[in-house]
């Protein structure tokens, strides 16, 4: 579209709206009677000055068919594309009326019917094609509606002008030869109305009288915008003078056209219809056509023209009617593009002044050419023109290097969009949103412009949002993170509460440990002996070199001050631990676990060296191992007191021996299990002999004292699978699986003999020599059930002692006939197995 072109778009969308307004209100069911009788009124006016326009007195009538112009056709052409052209009956009726009243014709005469109906007929259709498929602009403001306008109505005309004709040669108004010269004054006066009467009332009347008509300022529910034609008479020069002049050399042509002495000069007619084409346009120049063409008719009855002459006229008027419309047009739409390019202009330059944002122009060289006061003011200049003629990487040095300034860019035909920091005369330093793009023109870059503003507060405001959000991330991993470690500790003293050994406590801590700990490469639960002296690994992961097994607990500075301590191997910071090798290049933390009000033992962690973990990431794995360690020393604590009581219910408190109860238990299950698998089972029952006289003789402590003794030789005497017990007082029992009565024999001698090489001392006393009394018992050779065995059993150690002790009485089948073995010489000694229980 054309410059210019886009502004008359609402015209033209306006008559469209008329239209389909009025094609409504028709098709409406519900009458609106106001506007009928609007319509009535309308129609009533109408055919008046229809035949008002029809008298030969205005159309300057020869003869029928043959007059100077016909205005009245301009009046329907109006009528019809301004209002609707369903007004074509009403135009018919009009045509049919004033040829009765006027020109007399015949009712029934083709004039009067086929001629009135054809000649509304081909100016309806003309309307139609002007206000739907061509859509012209009814104020004529482009040339190519003037020329669609011409083009249109000129086709009309002659289809009308062939009706029309051929319809007076049917009625015989006109003969044959007449033909052409009737047609030919028929098309000319039909165009002449056309183009100088019906644009006068498109522009100037008929807009009023569709307003009134509808009676409203509001078109299918839109208010109805501004009449261009107003807004062209605004701004169009339209000074008093030159109108008066205008009007007076109007006159001065019609002198010189019908005052004979002057020669009829009626090419002078051109003169002022084109002064005021070109210089007001189409709104002055329909005026000056219509005055121009009534003055000519009024000038023709006053001052008859020769034939020759008068015979040009009406093709005078024609030429023009046409050239004033065109000229008028194409000025009308030049002055409205420059007033529309004005008003672009200063919007413009309005919009770069007034913007809240710093707008620059720069030239093909990349220096400025305009600055608003926004720019100026945000960079602290006084005024935008201390910056033109200036670069701006000049006046605002590029902080990063290697950056491309973006003049550059744009005058290289790039586009710009980005966040850029400039520093400003008074050195701050300022965050810009920039947006940039070159100007083409004629598809080359013309230079280039852009839009910026400060973002400042915003950066800094995202920047600490941007840091918040970091802050809080990093609080939610570590909370995660808590939560993690918190649950694994919580699944760790789940775990350690089922365990039933310290040992399987040892596995549940190295498992767990890994969990909590995923960096750390050593693991390592070290516990106090019941000595207390010494320090041995319960488990062990991980590098086994890196730290000793057993050490002392001086070794420890962990468990020496009481507190977590950490060796520093890698950066040779701190003391480390002796009870490290040193081969590991990592850090140590040693944790003291304490429970139940003393030290059980340490747990070493071991991490890898490195400048690469986080701060405070020491602190936290120690406030973890330290929870860790704690849990882990309670149950312990627990663990070690669940097996002294377990010791102390099964245990001889004196000698260390099962008791009595964990003998009875323990022989119900072994004979049980002998016989599952058929095999036997033999039970002794020792005493010490003259045990009282120790007592006696050297004291109750000294009595305790051979008591341990025995329990300490029984243990590293027999088998480990044996099981030695303290029966009562000085009487002891010793339960061999798998042994028959010959083997358990050759046992119990050997123990005597074993028991008489003691030497005692007590308090640096020599205590006399012990002697042991034994009896003998197998399963199920002497007995089917435990009480038929210990019965046995205690029965040959009756039989052995009153056969006068250090003997060994073996109980025979019935358990009847008993039989003693004194075996002093024939006992051989044999190597057994030994060990705890």
């Amino acid at each position: 579209m054309s410059n210019g072109v886009g502004r008359w778009a609402p015209a033209i969308r306006e008559n469209e709206r008329r239209w389909q307004s009025v094609a409504r209100l028709k098709s409406s069911p519900a009458f609106d009677w106001p506007l009928v009788f609007r319509h009535i009124l309308l129609s009533i006016l109408f055919v008046g000055t229809y035949l008002l326009l029809n008298l030969p007195e205005t159309i300057f009538l020869n003869r029928l068919g043959a007059s100077t112009w016909y205005p009245a056709n301009g009046l329907v052409l109006a009528l019809l594309l301004h209002i609707s052209p369903w007004y074509l009956w009403l135009v018919a009726f009009s045509d049919a009326l004033s040829g009765a009243l006027i020109y007399h014709q015949p009712l029934r005469s083709f004039g009067e019917t086929l001629g009135a109906a054809g000649v509304a007929g081909w100016y309806a259709g003309a309307a139609y094609l002007l206000r739907g498929p061509l859509r012209i602009d009814s104020t004529f403001r482009r040339g190519d509606d003037v020329i669609r306008y011409l083009a249109v109505t000129s086709v009309a005309a002659l289809g009308a002008t062939a009706t029309g004709v051929f319809c007076l040669l049917a009625d015989h108004t006109i003969v044959l030869r007449d033909l052409s010269s009737a047609a030919s004054k028929w098309f000319v006066g039909d165009e002449i109305g056309l183009l100088a009467l019906s644009p006068f009332l498109l522009i100037h009347v008929f807009p009023s009288v569709r307003k009134g008509l509808l009676w409203s300022n509001e078109v299918d529910g839109q208010p109805a915008p501004h009449d261009p034609m107003k807004v062209e008479a605004n701004k169009i020069p339209s000074l008093l003078p030159e109108a008066i002049g205008q009007a007076l050399s109007l006159l001065g042509v019609l002198w010189i056209m019908f005052w004979p002495p002057l020669g009829n000069l009626i090419f002078m007619s051109f003169v002022p219809v084109l002064w005021m084409a070109m210089r007001q346009g189409m709104r002055r120049v329909t005026t000056g056509l219509v005055a121009l063409n009534f003055g000519i008719i009024f000038a023709m009855h006053r001052f008859p023209l020769p034939m020759p002459i008068a015979a040009k006229v009406g093709a005078l008027m024609f030429v023009v009617s046409a050239a004033g419309l065109i000229v008028g047009s194409t000025v009308t739409h030049r002055l409205l593009t420059e007033d529309e390019l004005r008003q672009r202009t200063v919007y413009m330059n309005s919009l770069i002044e007034n913007s809240p944002l710093g707008i620059i122009v720069l030239n093909r060289q990349g220096r400025v050419e305009i600055a608003n006061e926004a720019f100026a003011e945000l960079f602290l200049f006084e005024k935008p023109a201390e910056l033109a003629g200036s670069r701006l990487h000049d006046l605002f040095p590029i902080n990063r290097a290697g950056e491309v300034p973006w003049s550059e860019q744009v005058i290289r035909g790039d586009s710009f969009h980005r966040v850029i920091r400039r520093q400003r005369r008074d050195g701050k330093v300022l965050d810009l949103e920039m947006q940039a793009a070159p100007l083409m023109v004629d598809g080359g870059v013309r230079g280039g412009y852009a839009i910026c503003r400060d973002i400042s507060e915003q950066v800094r405001a995202s920047e600490a949002e941007r840091k918040h959000a970091a802050v809080l991330n990093r609080l939610v991993q570590e909370l995660e993170l808590k939560t993690s470690q918190m649950s694994l500790l919580n699944e760790l003293a789940s775990m350690l509460e089922c365990c039933a050994t310290i040992s399987e406590a040892g596995t549940v801590v190295q498992d767990s440990i890994r969990k909590l700990f995923p960096g750390a490469i050593f693991v390592g639960l070290y516990t106090f002996r019941a000595s207390r002296n010494l320090v041995e690994a319960t488990t062990v992961w991980g590098d086994s070199g890196s730290s000793h097994a057993v050490f002392g607990p001086e070794a420890c500075w962990g468990l020496r001050r009481g507190l977590p301590h950490w060796s520093n191997i890698a950066d040779g910071e701190g003391i480390a631990c002796q009870h490290l090798s040193g081969v590991l290049n990592g850090r140590h933390l040693c944790i003291p676990m304490m429970g139940q009000g003393e030290t059980l033992g340490i747990l070493d962690l071991g991490f890898a060296g490195g400048d690469g973990e986080p701060a405070g990431s020491q602190d936290s794995r120690q406030k973890l191992a330290v929870s860790a360690a704690a849990q882990i020393a309670l149950s312990l604590a627990s663990l070690q007191l669940r097996e002294k009581l377990s010791n102390q219910s099964i245990r001889d408190p004196l000698t260390g021996l099962f008791n009595r109860r964990f003998m009875e238990e323990s022989l119900n299950r072994e004979i049980i299990r002998a016989s599952r698998k058929n095999r036997p089972l033999s039970l002794l029952f020792l005493d010490v002999d003259h045990f009282k006289q120790f007592n006696d003789t050297f004291g109750h402590d000294a009595g305790d004292f051979v008591l341990q003794s025995v329990a300490e030789l029984l243990i590293g005497f027999f088998r480990g699978d044996d099981i030695a017990c303290r029966w009562g007082g000085e009487e002891f029992a010793v339960i061999l699986p798998e042994s028959v009565a010959e083997q358990a024999t050759e046992r119990a001698n050997a123990l005597r003999a074993a028991i008489a090489k003691l030497e005692l001392r007590h308090r640096g006393t020599s205590l006399a020599a012990i002697t042991l009394s034994i009896g003998v018992a197998t399963f199920p050779k002497h007995g089917s059930s435990s009480e038929e065995l210990v019965r046995a059993a205690d029965q040959c150690l009756y039989q052995s002692k009153s056969a006068g002790r250090d003997r060994v009485t073996v109980a025979n089948r019935q358990e009847s006939g008993l039989q003693p073995h004194i075996g002093e010489d024939h006992c051989s000694e044999s190597k057994v197995n030994g060990g705890n229980l």
